[in-house]
């Protein structure tokens, strides 16, 4: 069976793109024009064969890639073991693309790729190792999917724009990257991203990329103005021999490489055709390696939105050259469903992979602090105070919008899926949970000098045990958390943690309260210890025997638990008591005799007690330095 009759038989569309393109020039040209109804007949796989039309069949091919069957790669598949696939892997590298720069050092080793980690190499696809610089790479090569090849999802350059109030083909509810330098305004479709994923422009005089990962449903935008890193000689060597001048600003222009990390497009710049990251937001190879992008602040607002806050704006026109069908996306199922086209490794748990937020990061490296922010958590609005300044976010119909943030914080539209692998300790932003004022007073908790009550609650072993019996024991910490699905909670529980031989060394005992069953809670206990058997307890308070003594009880409200429900947070499922009840963050240390000698309570589930500050309490109560 020939080549072409294989890719009308089996109709593997993102293989064909790549197979199609390999043989591009093997094959005879076909100039497209207005004769040519290639996509409008429903035998499309037909024409493939029949026509051998090898470019119009890759972009056709990749323009249908959602209308056909889908093929998952196997060991039986033997689309490429023809004499004309063999004959094609002979062929050389595109020119310049493989050599790595004189002096440059090869690719550092990697961590060890996770044992359930499955890459997908689609035949025909690029090949990372010859077409790109890897010098320096910074991230596992193993864990680089390659599906597409080089340039099958075309980056437009410096393309044209036209007036958005004369736009008709864009509808009011299209999503458009709002991108504001000085007094220029432009604005960027999705639509037309979708299909091309990078726009190199010039907005106020600066070159900037607007870019776009359908996969992520992420949106980033970002200066091309890069400071190359410095020579080595250029701090001097000791030799007393006079440093060389920094290097100059350069321009970059981006591609798109056919090749993912983290489910995450991964570009590539064109003067040394290095790897970039668009969420990781700098350069994964090459001499640049480790370079971070400089971010502009990402507004992604409706179409609209957009005609009604800029009145004689532009926007990036559909006439791009290409032929694609800007009308609709074709992502629009991939959005239904919580499925992802490409394995992951690290994807966080603490919500539905695909719920869309405010990607927030500053530092780099292990060091940096990051948060995301679901759309249901900014409310009206939202300020995220951050080392480096506050960021302030909104949301629209369309996504979400930061309308202002510091110099060197990088932001990000995005499904959390993807920022959380990128970001594995980024704290997660949750909506507030406000009891109500005509039911709890303003300040929750017992206060310092009160009688600590007695309750009854649950050991992990499943074992009754009673508070006064535990004061007897004091100093005590007393800390209520909410549960193992809250992230502040897992958090505070790991700050405990690493306080624990310096809290011990005081004189305290650590000892905590949940509403959560036995078993979740000693989960829970393992999980913020990071794998470790911590040697404090952590009982059961089922029936918030404990949490109304003290004063932290509270009834969720219908319009949060609305909320944690859309989050996936199964609330009712982890208590004991199967109801939407919680306690408030609070912490209180206990002496021998049973009063509370230190005290912090809060409605606000973002606040903990500082470890630090109780440790200080102990100490005063024991005497200990």
């Amino acid at each position: 069976m020939s080549f072409r009759q294989k890719l009308m038989m089996l109709a593997l569309i993102p293989l064909a793109a790549g197979a199609a393109y390999k043989h591009r020039e093997t094959l005879s040209a076909h100039e497209e024009c207005a004769e040519c109804s290639l996509c409008d007949t429903a035998e499309f796989r037909q024409k493939l064969m029949m026509l051998a039309l090898i470019p119009l069949a890759a972009g056709a091919a990749y323009k249908h890639r959602e209308t056909l069957s889908a093929h998952e790669e196997c060991a039986e598949c033997s689309l490429c073991d023809t004499a004309e696939i063999a004959d094609s892997d002979e062929q050389p590298a595109q020119t310049g693309s493989g050599a790595r720069p004189p002096g440059v050092a090869e690719p550092q080793a990697q961590p060890a790729v996770p044992d359930d980690f499955k890459r997908v190499q689609r035949p025909g696809s690029v090949d990372i190792e010859k077409e790109y610089n890897l010098a320096g790479l910074t991230i596992p090569k193993e864990q680089i999917h390659t599906l597409l090849p080089r340039d099958a999802i075309p980056a437009l350059t410096d393309p044209k724009t036209e007036p958005a109030d004369k736009a008709a083909w864009l509808p009011d509810d299209a999503r458009i990257i709002e991108i504001v330098v000085g007094v220029d305004v432009l604005g960027v479709p999705l639509r037309v991203l979708d299909w091309h994923e990078i726009v190199n422009t010039t907005v106020g005089g600066e070159p900037i990329a607007a870019t776009y990962c359908p996969l992520c449903d992420s949106a980033t935008v970002f200066s091309r103005r890069v400071m190359p890193a410095t020579p080595k000689d250029a701090s001097g060597d000791g030799s007393g021999t006079k440093p060389s001048a920094a290097p100059a600003p350069i321009v970059l222009e981006f591609g798109v490489s056919g090749a993912l990390y983290n489910s995450n497009v991964l570009m590539y710049d064109k003067k040394d055709e290095a790897l970039w990251s668009q969420l990781g937001m700098h350069a994964l190879s090459g001499p640049n390696a480790g370079t971070a992008l400089e971010m502009l602040p990402v507004e992604v607002v409706s179409f609209a939105a957009f005609k009604k806050a800029h009145p004689g704006a532009k926007i990036v026109s559909k006439d791009t050259g290409h032929n694609r069908d800007y009308s609709k996306s074709p992502y629009e199922s991939y959005f239904k469903n919580e499925n992802l086209m490409v394995p992951v490794a690290g994807v966080g748990e603490a919500l539905p992979r695909k719920t869309l937020g405010v990607g927030i990061a500053v530092g780099d490296g292990d060091d940096a602090n990051s948060w995301f922010v679901p759309v249901e958590a900014i409310g009206e609005g939202r300020t995220i105070d951050t080392p480096a300044g506050a960021v302030v976010i909104t949301k629209s119909e369309a996504g979400v919008a930061v309308t202002s943030a510091p110099k060197g914080v990088r932001t990000a539209q995005t499904f959390y899926y993807s920022w959380s692998a990128f970001y594995p300790k980024t704290e997660v932003v949750m909506p507030a949970v406000q009891p109500k004022a005509e039911s709890h007073p303003a300040i929750p908790g017992l206060a310092i000098g009160d009688k600590a009550p007695d309750a009854t609650v649950t050991g992990v072993d499943g074992k009754p045990a009673r508070l006064a019996d535990l004061y007897k024991d004091g100093p005590i910490v007393l800390t209520f958390y909410r549960g193992g699905w809250c992230p502040f909670c897992t958090r505070a529980l790991s700050a405990w943690h690493n306080k624990m031989d310096a809290l011990k060394a005081a004189g305290g005992t650590f000892v905590a309260l949940t509403p959560e069953k036995p078993d979740l809670a000693a989960a829970t206990r393992e999980k913020a210890s990071g794998g470790k058997a911590d040697d404090y307890a952590v009982y059961s308070d089922g029936a918030f025997e404990a949490a109304k003594a003290f004063k932290v009880h509270f009834v969720v409200d219908e319009g949060t638990k609305a909320q944690y429900e859309k989050f996936g947070l199964k609330v009712a499922e982890s208590n004991v008591s199967g109801t939407w009840e919680l306690p408030a963050p609070a912490t209180f240390v206990i002496d021998k005799t049973g009063v509370i000698r230190w005290a912090f309570a809060d409605w606000d589930y973002k606040k903990r007690a500082d470890p630090d500050a109780v440790i200080a309490a102990v100490k005063a109560i024991t005497g200990r330095q």
